[in-house]
Parts: C-alpha cells; sequence; structure tokens
C-alpha cells in the first residue's frame, strides 16, 4: 500500500464486505512494515502492507537467524492462533 492510511483503508473496506476477521494492524521487525492481515474468503490471511525498508541492489545485507520471538512483530495485537495455518489444504 502506499500509506498506512491506505492499510486503514482496505482494512475498513474488508469488513464492509464481510471480512472484519484478522490480525490488527501492528509492525513487523523484520522488514520494518506495518501490516494489517485480513481473513480472506478460503480462511488463510492476506497481507496489507506499508513501508517495508528497501535495500538498493548490490548492497551488502548480512543474513541472520533471529529468535521467532524477535523476528515476527514489534508491536501490535497477539497473533492469531491459526495464523501459520494452511487453511486452503483443508478444502
Amino acid at each position: 500500500m502506499d500509506s498506512l492510511d491506505a492499510v486503514g483503508t482496505g482494512m475498513e473496506q474488508m469488513a464492509r464486505a464481510g471480512y472484519p476477521e484478522g490480525w490488527e494492524v501492528g509492525r513487523h521487525v523484520l522488514g520494518s512494515n506495518y501490516f494489517r492481515y485480513v481473513r480472506d474468503p478460503w480462511g488463510s490471511y492476506a497481507e496489507y502492507s506499508y513501508d517495508i525498508d528497501f535495500v538498493e541492489a548490490g548492497a551488502e545485507w548480512p543474513a541472520g537467524d533471529h529468535p521467532p520471538e524477535d523476528a515476527l512483530y514489534v508491536w501490535g495485537p497477539e497473533l492469531p492462533q491459526d495464523f501459520v495455518t494452511h487453511h486452503e489444504l483443508a478444502s
């Protein structure tokens, strides 16, 4: 998305369309982007995202092995319990 407002507007549009559930607004650690995940019609999650880190081509960017508690989000509500479940397999 091109702004945090657009993330919020998309969230509201999906709620009006009958998809109010998801993982509310927060900010990822890796990438530093703001997010809002909406539960899609298949039961999985689709991400609205804004302001992700940009790494120029050829820039040195060391890989890291980040512990899970430091890798997903800086702030925001708790992760939904079924967030990592692949719901489309059940269909």
